[in-house]
């Protein structure tokens, strides 16, 4: 009898081919435009749908807008890695990713869920996915 023990990881087809567990969550903006808002899922997800409530543009990215934050050696401003969702507007992302951050395009007032997150999780354990911190694309 083998010993050895196979469970899931990011390259588990099984894991993404299957219909994810549900995340929601929704949250208001921070005020300024240089914080960011984080999310992070307690395993990782396999897509990301984000709904803006705000009357400004909104930004999604994959590291905190300014370098420095959230344990983050870089930042996703300086190269403009991220992407802008209208006013009012909703974005579905396919990707594997353990959290998203959000921020303000503008230094309006945050209103109450501003933004709203729907995510679909796999079973593979968040700490199996590895940092986007400097990855290229993603940060500074």
């Amino acid at each position: 009898m083998s010993s050895n023990f196979y469970s899931v990881g990011l390259n588990h087809v099984g894991a993404y081919q299957v219909s994810g567990a549900p995340y929601l969550s929704g949250s208001a903006l921070p005020t300024n435009n240089t914080d960011s808002l984080r999310f992070q899922f307690p395993t990782v997800a396999k897509s990301i749908t984000v709904n803006s409530n705000h009357g400004d543009p909104i930004r999604v990215h994959f590291a905190p807008y300014t370098a420095g934050q959230h344990g983050y050696t870089g930042g996703a401003s300086a190269l403009s890695n991220f992407v802008t969702i209208p006013a009012n507007g909703s974005e579905t992302f396919e990707f594997k990713c353990k959290e998203i951050f959000i921020s303000n395009s503008a230094t309006s007032a945050g209103t109450a869920n501003a933004v709203q997150i729907f995510a679909e999780l796999t079973n593979i354990p968040a700490e199996r996915m590895f940092s986007l911190d400097g990855v290229v694309g993603v940060t500074n």
